[in-house]
């Protein structure tokens, strides 16, 4: 007959002193067992909730780093850039309007290069938009110019926009300012919207985790009475819970990070073959998967915060 008290000193009691952070956090993790029986509020379900939770915060989160992360790429490719563009004049034929340019260009400082633009060039531009069928015909199209400038000491643009207008007639002169901060603007819009999701999201779940708390408190009533009155504190019940939410929360987001790296895959794999949206679905991909690291380790942070909290106000009421 085995000896019931062997391996007594090695009990956890319910006085014991409360461990350092590192100690509960490694206890909950490596501990499976749990005195408090897990409700079926608090099972299978609540972690197929906090999954797709963490898949619509993955969504969010990739999107937002992805806008932001593209919006900054054109505005760098526009800023050291200018379009001078030439509209069909009745003074001057084409190929003198684009000398005349490119000889008000070549004596201007902080202008590194100006490449014309062929005819063939510009319909490629505009077929997208306008179809081959409607270039192929009588449209008069504008001559181009692409001019690289230097950033360290750019032209003065307003003067240079003088200068060209009285060189060839039907020449102006683009710096794309108005571009710039139409895409900045529609991209911190884009990201606010997609932190806001992302903070919708994190609300959600700490109301579903503060449900299933309260739900498992009261459908585990009788236990946590027993367990006063054999001296437990509230200490160690919030422990109890708190390591059942810290599994619910980790599974949870793995699960949810992991459908959100997938989808953002599927997404770039289908964007290799062409632009599906305005931003390419290529640019939203393999750079930002690291940061959905952190979805699984916040979704936990969440649920074990939020058990807690939730335990300690429950037991005020229940006892």
């Amino acid at each position: 007959m085995a000896d019931p008290l062997k391996g007594a000193d090695k009990a956890p009691t319910f006085h014991d002193e409360e461990r350092g952070p590192a100690g509960a956090l490694a206890a909950m993790l490596v501990e499976t067992k749990s005195v408090m029986p897990a409700a079926g509020a608090t099972g299978m379900s609540l972690m197929l909730v906090v999954a797709a939770m963490c898949f619509l915060a993955s969504l969010a989160l990739g999107a937002a780093l992805s806008v932001g992360g593209k919006a900054r790429e054109w505005t760098n490719d526009l800023s050291g850039s200018l379009t001078v563009e030439i509209k069909p004049s009745r003074e001057m034929e084409p190929e003198e309007q684009v000398d005349a340019v490119l000889g008000v260009l070549s004596r201007t400082k902080g202008v590194l290069s100006a490449t014309p633009l062929s005819l063939d060039d510009t319909a490629a531009l505009l077929e997208p938009w306008l179809g081959g069928e409607v270039l192929a015909g009588d449209l008069p199209l504008p001559r181009l110019v692409d001019i690289a400038i230097d950033d360290d000491a750019p032209p003065d643009l307003s003067a240079l926009a003088i200068d060209i207008a009285a060189a060839a007639p039907g020449a102006a002169l683009d710096t794309h300012r108005q571009w710039r901060s139409e895409i900045v603007s529609a991209a911190r819009s884009a990201e606010w919207l997609a932190y806001g999701v992302l903070a919708l999201v994190a609300a959600t779940t700490i109301a579903i985790v503060v449900f299933a708390t309260r739900a498992g408190l009261s459908a585990n009533r009788d236990v946590v009475e027993v367990l006063h009155l054999i001296g437990a504190r509230d200490g160690f019940i919030a422990s109890e819970v708190q390591r059942h939410f810290l599994h619910l929360g980790f599974r949870g987001g793995l699960i949810g990070a992991g459908l959100g790296a997938g989808a953002f895959l599927m997404l770039g794999l289908a964007g290799a073959t062409g632009d599906l949206y305005l931003v390419s679905a290529s640019g939203i991909g393999p750079e930002y998967l690291p940061a959905l690291i952190v979805i699984p380790f916040a979704a936990a942070l969440v649920s074990v915060m939020t058990a807690r909290v939730t335990v300690f106000q429950t037991l005020e009421r229940m006892l």
